[in-house]
């Protein structure tokens, strides 16, 4: 069984293409005129409409374009990780959760205090929040995933396949 790491990009890109975008990706949302066709179903509208997120973002605060580009880039150079690396471990599941979702509880953390409204939450504790978010959505994906042809969406380590799927296949 596979194990896939990069759930949330375009399987369909080629790795040499999907790499530098996800690593230049925060430099992009600064230009209402760049555009890169992929996708599906709403994330195809996402990606064809992109120019409508760039002109919001340049006409917020500085304070929250920063807030947005430093998780941005985080984010796209943990995906990028991802795409070449698999899941193998605990921690590596905790390290792909992080950079997937736990990233957004920091950004929004952030956001919430350059709103002037919210203190700032402690980092760790904006990330447990992501990761509890992340890894909800990977239980109640897991039929989905499991059912899908081929079978390489499995978004659980590999050091807990083998502890687990091993005894019951005995």
């Amino acid at each position: 069984m596979q194990i896939a790491t990069h759930r949330e990009d375009d399987t369909s890109i080629d790795t040499m293409v999907k790499i530098p975008i996800l690593m230049e990706f925060h430099d992009h949302i600064y230009d209402p005129d760049w555009h890169f066709e992929c996708g599906t179903k709403e994330y195809k509208i996402l990606m064809d409409q992109l120019h409508h997120v760039s002109t919001a973002f340049l006409e917020l605060n500085g304070s929250y374009q920063e807030a947005i580009e430093d998780i941005t880039m985080k984010m796209g150079a943990g995906m990028a990780k991802f795409i070449c690396k698999e899941v193998d471990t605990v921690k590596d599941y905790d390290e792909y959760c992080h950079y997937v979702a736990g990233l957004v509880g920091i950004g929004l953390s952030k956001l919430f205090h350059a709103s002037g409204k919210e203190d700032m939450f402690p980092d760790p504790v904006s990330n447990s929040m992501g990761l509890f978010l992340q890894k909800t959505n990977i239980i109640r994906d897991y039929l989905e995933d499991i059912n899908e042809m081929p079978r390489s969406r499995m978004f659980w380590p590999r050091q807990i396949w083998s502890k687990y799927v091993n005894k019951l296949e005995v």
